[in-house]
Formats: structure tokens, sequence, C-alpha cells
């Protein structure tokens, strides 16, 4: 059963990193969104076009 265990663990433990990976990606996709719009914004302001 000890077998067991540990490879319940792992699993677990992998799943974790997994879905910790792809928030991390997530946070930085929905960063970089926002700074691109901020950046339309201000060269839009810039050059006098709505």
């Amino acid at each position: 059963m000890k077998n067991l265990d540990s490879v319940f663990w792992a699993y677990i433990l992998g799943w974790a990193i997994f879905f910790g990976f792809y928030l991390s990606i997530a946070k930085r996709s929905n960063d970089l969104r926002a700074e691109v719009e901020r950046l339309k914004k201000s060269t839009s302001r810039s050059t006098g076009e709505k």
C-alpha cells in the first residue's frame, strides 16, 4: 500500500504543478493584454486618432 500512496501523491503533485503553471501563464497573458491596450491608447492619443 505504501507504493500506492506514493503514486497518489506524485499524481496530485503533478496536477498541482500543472495548475500552478497554468495560472501563472494566464496571469502573464492578462497582464500582457492590459499592456497592449494601454500602449494602443497611448499611441492613439499621441497621433490624434480616436
